[in-house]
C-alpha cells in the first residue's frame, strides 16, 4: 500500500521502518497486514452481507497464508495442504481439490467461481454441496481462516524453526518491496 509516496508492509507499519531482524516486530506487522488488509475488509464484508467480496477476500488469505507457511512450489499442493491440515474437518482431498478449482482458480484467473460454485449465508455449514454444487458459506470459512491463523501466530513465537521458516518466507516475497522502500 502506498501513501504520500511512502510504502506500507501493513496499515500501521512502513517497509522502511521495519526492523526484519526484531522477531517480535515482524510478527506484529505481519499480523498488522493479515488483520488490516485480508480479515478485517472481509469481516466487514459479512456485517454487511458482501457474501463475494467476503469470499474472494477468503481465497486470497488462504492463498497468501499458505505461501507463508508452505514453502512447496506448486500452489496447488501448497494450497489443498493448508486447507486440509487448517480446516480438516470441512477439506479432504476432494474437497480441497475442488476448492482449489473452482474457487480459488476461478476467482483469481478469471473473477468468477467455476462450476456454479457459490458463496452463501444461507446455510449453517462451511461448505455445503447441492446436486454436486459446491457452496461456501463465508462468514464460516472467515471464522475458520482467522482461528488457523491465531494458531500459526502462536507457532512462530514459540517455535524458533517456524519463526526462521516465517521470517525467510517474508523476506522472499518482500525482498523488492523492502529495497523499493529503502531507495525512496
Amino acid at each position: 500500500m502506498r501513501i504520500d509516496n511512502i510504502l506500507y508492509f501493513s496499515p500501521k507499519y512502513r517497509f522502511d521502518q521495519i526492523n526484519w531482524n526484531d522477531k517480535e516486530e515482524l510478527i506484529e506487522a505481519f499480523k498488522d497486514r493479515v488483520e488490516g488488509f485480508y480479515l478485517n475488509p472481509a469481516r466487514a464484508l459479512n456485517e454487511h452481507k458482501y457474501p463475494f467480496g467476503s469470499g474472494v477476500l477468503c481465497v486470497i488469505t488462504i492463498d497468501f497464508l499458505a505461501r507463508v507457511e508452505n514453502n512447496s512450489k506448486s500452489v496447488e499442493k501448497r494450497i489443498k495442504k493448508w486447507l486440509t491440515e487448517n480446516i480438516s474437518e470441512y477439506f479432504d482431498e476432494t474437497l480441497a481439490q475442488r476448492f482449489y478449482k473452482e474457487f480459488r482458480n476461478g476467482l483469481i484467473h478469471e473473477g468468477r467461481i467455476k462450476n456454479c460454485g457459490q458463496f452463501s449465508y444461507d446455510f449453517d455449514e462451511l461448505v455445503h454441496q447441492e446436486n454436486g454444487i459446491m457452496i461456501v458459506n463465508p462468514n464460516l470459512l472467515l471464522e475458520k481462516i482467522i482461528d488457523s491463523f491465531e494458531s500459526y501466530i502462536t507457532k512462530v513465537r514459540t517455535d524458533n524453526f517456524a519463526f526462521q521458516l516465517f521470517r525467510c518466507a517474508i523476506l522472499r516475497d518482500f525482498q523488492e518491496d523492502i529495497k523499493c522502500a529503502k531507495n525512496k
